[in-house]
């Protein structure tokens, strides 16, 4: 009754379901003793023929008749549950091996199939219930390979749940199979979980330097997080020089090497990623690092489109008016800066910018309300004193501007000896004698 070993373990190899295999070996067979039985046994076969051919709607349709006729046979419920769970009838799928299940509470495959079954759906309290009976049984086929592949899928389900069970878990089936290598990036992994850090790099660079590239993954991802750069920047050109298109990881290493410092660098790792991928935020990231670099003009064109598409953001249109200000272009500059705090009033920078393309553009007043504005949220600097009392010298206001040369020459400490002389000849001409 049911396929062969053979078969058994070919699917068991190919077939998957989500992200766990889900397997359909024969159950024990039973003797045959009438032409009923017979004829039952070989409804049985041609069900499974189609099984095997993955012919699955045709399957499920034979499968009905026959677990109407054979209710108490395990092994076309089974075969029910695996015809239904391809063609994610998932929860048809668990009413069935739950039935296969109920008949032979010690089928490994039947308590297996269950869980991946249960946990496709989401219930993974039940699945891992049913995954830690399947890993106290003796599988039908697969021995040690199928009983590590249980433990995997139990320690996948209890992640979350129970953390310290999945790193058990993961450990049981690296150990009953150790050629899987995701078995001890599970460990690797919940060992980091559990704050192990130390012993978690360790067998991450195992795994690594054997060429595991989810391993190198997790690696970078551990060393950003402890803020060491360099090691991750190490393996990123290691892991770009073995997957070279991998446009994912070229994007870190460029972002990467912008927290590194290394801005130029990072342009020109992300510059040929934009122009094969427009991606509008890889355009923000790289408009950031001109603006670090002084590149306005390049900066300004990528931003240009952005703010179009997001005409609520704020600190897009700093940045767009920062490039712009940059390039002299104050009467643009102070339109975009002036929507910007608009839509942000806690945005600092762009009334400093703001004040300052006022001020080219002789628009007084407002370079006030924005130093004004500006001084609810930060201290006064050396800087917006003085811009502050060329502002009021200029609308001929001398007491206030003559106030601000004052406030400005005290904090000031001859570091803008250009500008304190100024103030000082400023203040000559507009205090009275």
């Amino acid at each position: 009754m049911g396929i062969t070993k053979t078969i058994a373990v070919a699917l068991l190899a190919s077939l998957a379901l989500s992200a766990f295999a889900q397997t359909r070996p024969s159950h024990k067979s039973h003797q045959q003793t009438s032409a009923d039985d017979n004829r039952a046994a070989d409804a049985l076969k041609d069900a499974e023929s189609l099984l095997q051919k993955q012919q699955y709607s045709q399957a499920e349709e034979k499968l009905q008749i026959i677990v109407t006729q054979q209710s108490e046979n395990p092994q076309a419920w089974f075969d029910l549950g695996f015809a239904q769970s391809h063609q994610g009838k998932t929860a048809d799928a668990i009413a069935a091996y739950k039935k296969a299940v109920a008949l032979d509470p010690k089928w490994f495959e039947a308590q297996q199939n269950l869980g991946l079954a249960l946990a496709k759906s989401g219930d993974l309290t039940a699945a891992a219930s049913a995954l830690k009976t399947a890993v106290t049984l003796t599988p039908t086929t697969g021995g040690q390979q199928a009983l590590a592949a249980a433990w995997f899928s139990l320690a996948q389900v209890t992640e979350e749940s129970a953390p310290q069970n999945a790193l058990a878990a993961y450990q049981k089936a690296a150990e009953l199979d150790p050629t899987n290598s995701e078995a001890q990036l599970g460990v690797a992994h919940m060992t980091e979980r559990s704050g192990n850090s130390a012993a978690a790099e360790q067998q991450y660079l195992k795994l690594a330097e054997a060429g595991n590239n989810d391993s190198i993954e997790r690696l970078i991802g551990l060393y950003l997080k402890q803020k060491r750069f360099s090691d991750a920047e190490t393996w990123l050109h290691k892991y770009i020089s073995a997957n070279p298109q991998n446009t994912a990881a070229q994007l870190q290493l460029g972002k990467l090497l912008a927290a590194e410092g290394k801005t130029q660098e990072a342009i020109t790792t992300l510059e040929p990623l934009y122009k094969t991928s427009p991606d509008p935020e890889l355009a923000r990231d790289l408009a950031t690092l001109y603006l670090e670099t002084k590149q306005y003009p390049a900066a300004a064109d990528l931003l240009r489109p952005l703010i179009a598409q997001n005409s609520t953001d704020a600190q897009l249109h700093l940045d767009y008016g920062t490039a712009l200000m940059h390039q002299l272009k104050y009467p643009e500059a102070q339109t975009v800066l002036l929507k910007a705090v608009q839509l942000n009033p806690n945005l600092v920078q762009a009334y400093s910018d703001l004040a300052y393309a006022a001020e080219q553009n002789k628009n007084y007043e407002l370079t006030i309300r924005a130093l004004d504005a500006r001084a609810k949220l930060q201290p006064e600097t050396p800087a917006t004193y003085f811009l502050r009392a060329t502002a009021y010298d200029n609308l001929r206001m001398y007491k206030p501007a003559a106030a601000n040369y004052k406030l400005f020459l005290g904090v000031a400490a001859g570091k803008f000896p250009d500008q304190e002389f100024q103030a000082r000849h400023r203040l000559k001409a507009i205090l009275p004698n």
